[in-house]
């Protein structure tokens, strides 16, 4: 099952963690795998960071890129299409919940992309 959850809620993480985000979390031990895939554009990241485009402009933006990744990778594809084989999974970033964030969009993403991909919390 596919999971989200915040770097700062250890609780809410469920079998394998991936990080997706471009960075670390500070004075955190590394409790996860790194998945540079699917890291936003920078570009996109600081356009969104210096308002030029809004959350919806900022999703727009990421499904893009995903897409036009997992076209390109194969390693990509591989990684995606042998998610539905792991029990639990969850992919981290920065946003405490309830808050916009790209991991839920990634989530969202991978849930129309990869057949027999179940959804779990998506925080």
């Amino acid at each position: 099952m596919l999971n989200t959850a915040s770097f700062y809620a250890p609780e809410h993480w469920k079998g394998r963690c991936y990080r997706v985000s471009r960075s670390h979390p500070r004075g955190q031990r590394v409790q996860w795998e790194t998945l540079p895939l699917v890291y936003p554009p920078r570009e996109l990241l600081r356009a969104y960071r210096g308002g030029e485009v809004d959350f919806d402009g900022f999703s727009q933006g990421y499904r893009m890129a995903l897409e036009e990744s997992y076209g390109r990778l194969a390693q990509f594809r591989e990684w995606a299409d042998g998610l539905p084989s792991l029990d639990d999974f969850t992919l981290l970033c920065f946003e405490r919940e309830g808050l916009p964030c790209h991991r839920r969009e990634l989530a969202r993403w991978l849930l129309e992309r990869v057949p027999g991909l179940s959804p779990g919390e998506l925080r």
